[in-house]
């Protein structure tokens, strides 16, 4: 193999290696999240967090590494944050364990306001307004929050829609994104 092929080669190999390397960060900084018109909407993943498939707070310490701040909130809650990743997620437990220990906390809602963070339709924390219109064309106004994904709680008569996934906004950009888990439940 002469030397401009064997270098054009190693060139191809490098550039594929740093788009799968920036493909597999884009995807581990993505919120996913499923709504539905007649039951409950659902979190499904918070980068390498799954609260749909294992919501403790142990599962949140796994993907994002020890917390920097971890706060009782109450009897029954626990305020954790990852200032590095600017996530911030509350833990709790109703039914006994305490909700700041990693086996019993289980994700309630979470608020995400890194720039890294953006939604399954490429919605990031920091974009206009006008962005988030053209992304999520059936997102709702509700002040200044808009409604991205919703589900319908089956608490309560009768039946109210509430944001599984929601975009706070301060001077016309996502300041945050706001995610309602419910795994702990109401």
């Amino acid at each position: 193999m002469t030397v401009p092929l064997r270098l054009a080669l190693a060139a191809a190999v490098l550039l594929i290696a740093a788009t799968a390397a920036s493909d597999a960060t884009a995807a581990g900084d993505t919120i996913r999240a499923q709504g539905s018109a007649s039951g409950f909407g659902r979190v499904l993943a918070i980068g390498a967090f799954k609260p749909e498939r294992d919501p403790t707070l142990a599962a949140a310490i796994s993907a994002f590494g020890d917390p920097s701040s971890r706060r009782r909130s109450g009897d029954t809650a626990c305020r954790v944050s990852w200032s590095g990743v600017g996530l911030a997620i509350l833990f709790a437990n109703f039914g006994g364990g305490g909700a700041c220990d990693p086996r019993y906390g289980r994700a309630q809602r979470g608020r995400a306001n890194g720039s890294r963070w953006r939604t399954g339709k490429g919605l990031r924390v920091g974009d206009r307004v006008r962005r988030l219109i053209r992304l999520h064309p059936r997102a709702s106004r509700h002040g200044r929050v808009w409604w991205l994904v919703s589900g319908v709680s089956l608490y309560g008569s009768p039946s109210r829609r509430y944001p599984v996934l929601a975009a706070a906004v301060s001077r016309g950009r996502v300041a945050s994104l706001k995610l309602e888990i419910g795994a702990a439940g109401d």
